[in-house]
């Protein structure tokens, strides 16, 4: 089912990037950030963003767009690039591969982007890619399926764990502190669902853990029950949910109206989001999941993050953070690039950065490469239980 996924795709970019040029990407909804977006002065260093900023993952998108703003305007309060101010170029790839192809390709060709950050999404960000490769950008981006890893695109690279790294992370987690024997997987049929749960049925195969029930959902959808209730018929020790915070409040929601009273968990942090316990009050608490970055860490770069975050009204979400690291750690390669894509690339790739994410390095796939800590739900809020290793 991947690969036939993986095949649409790739259909779908090769057919849209052929539109796009032959049109001269003139009718993508792409929009720039502050400042002339047709500029032809040397004094700026354009970056796209290419995120969901309308539909139902438009939050996401603007998380994102917070986090790079923040990081553009310290960079450019102390002096920019080499004397080059950053100017951020944005995009709005309503969360699907036409539109990611779309966007990517008018930022590249119209707006002249040295890099990209983004997207949020996997689907999109796998189509997308393929056009920022061909053209050698760099693009730094918080997909989260494995598949990512193996495009062989040297100028891709991925700012938050991989499945492969979240995954055996929790699924150890529920089944030596949880106990947990017999799970039910309820997933977003996307490469990113699909791609999640695939990695979380291989780890489990020397933990004694069973998957007794596979139920998929598609995004956008706001009723469950049918799901829900083949679950609770099998009487499952945990619910295994694979989605975005919003779509799994209403899920854990009609679960507690359905009577299925059971641990639920996630496999990474993307319900990480005050708007998760906003949506799903009482329903959430004791939610697991792993996650790369802690809000409440006592670091001095997360005590920066914050203040700059509070100085420019933006909510210090998880996502604002993870997009601020990467356009602090794109920026750093660019400057040490000095103006060359080339080493640009190649000081990203060996880069060494302390982030308010942890230690940001990447290995021969382009992929992060530190431990996740276990995460919980408790009295309305996010708590570690478990530290990374």
């Amino acid at each position: 089912m991947v690969h036939s996924t993986k095949l649409i795709v790739k259909k779908i970019v090769m057919f849209l990037v052929l539109a796009v040029l032959l049109v001269g990407c003139s009718g993508t909804n792409s929009s720039s950030g502050t400042g002339d977006s047709s500029s032809k002065s040397g004094d700026k260093i354009k970056v796209g963003l290419q995120a969901p900023m309308t539909g139902d993952n438009a939050q996401y998108g603007q998380d994102m767009k917070n986090g790079v703003e923040l990081a553009f305007k310290k960079i450019n309060s102390e002096g920019g690039i080499n004397g080059k101010k950053l100017e951020l170029v944005v995009g709005d790839d309503k969360a699907t591969p036409s539109e990611a192809v779309a966007v990517v390709n008018k930022m590249i060709m119209n707006d002249g982007v040295k890099a990209i950050i983004g997207g949020y999404n996997s689907s999109p960000t796998l189509a997308a890619q393929e056009v920022s490769g061909s053209s050698k950008v760099l693009h730094l981006n918080m997909g989260a399926s494995p598949d990512l890893s193996k495009t062989g695109n040297k100028y891709l690279f991925r700012v938050i764990l991989t499945g492969s790294v979240y995954v055996p992370a929790v699924m150890k987690y529920m089944a030596e502190e949880k106990k947990v024997k017999k799970i039910a997987a309820l997933f977003e049929n996307t490469d990113y669902g699909i791609t999640m749960y695939d990695a979380a049925k291989e780890s489990t195969k020397d933990l004694g853990v069973e998957f007794i029930a596979t139920e998929k959902y598609n995004p956008g959808d706001k009723n469950f029950s049918a799901q829900l209730s083949k679950i609770k018929n099998l009487n499952p020790d945990a619910v295994m949910v694979v989605g975005l915070y919003n779509e799994v409040a209403l899920i854990e929601q009609q679960a507690r109206q359905a009577g299925l009273d059971v641990q639920f968990f996630s496999p990474d942090d993307s319900m990480y989001s005050e708007q998760l316990i906003t949506l799903g009050g009482d329903s959430v608490e004791n939610h697991i999941f792993a996650s790369m970055i802690d809000l409440n860490d006592d670091s001095e770069e997360m005590k920066e993050f914050k203040a700059l975050a509070e100085e420019n009204n933006v909510p210090a979400q998880a996502n604002t953070a993870i997009a601020f690291d990467a356009a602090m750690a794109l920026a750093k390669a660019l400057e040490d690039g000095s103006g060359d894509a080339e080493k640009a690339r190649d000081a990203l790739a060996n880069i060494e950065y302390q982030g308010i994410t942890g230690p940001i390095k990447f290995d021969k796939n382009g992929d992060r490469s530190n431990t996740p800590m276990i995460m919980q739900v408790q009295k309305g809020s996010f708590t570690v239980i478990k530290e990374s290793e």
